[in-house]
């Protein structure tokens, strides 16, 4: 789609499923996979970061949980 664009994660995290319960409205989902944005809306900057801080931390936390 031309109005859109996405930034994917490793499915086999549970990555997507924490940005879900982080931001219900913000973002469309599309499966375990990845995040939908649209081209006209402003980019959410703040709730960005905080996906892929967590997605670029993600084995590092994953190993403090052990």
């Amino acid at each position: 789609k031309e109005d859109k664009y996405a930034l994917y994660f490793h499915c086999q995290t549970n990555l997507i499923s924490t940005f879900k319960e982080l931001f219900p409205k913000k973002f469309e989902f599309e499966g375990n996979r990845s995040i939908h944005l649209n081209v006209k809306d402003p980019i959410p900057n703040k709730e960005l970061k905080v996906c892929i801080s967590l997605a670029l931390t993600y084995h590092l936390n994953k190993k403090r949980k052990r």
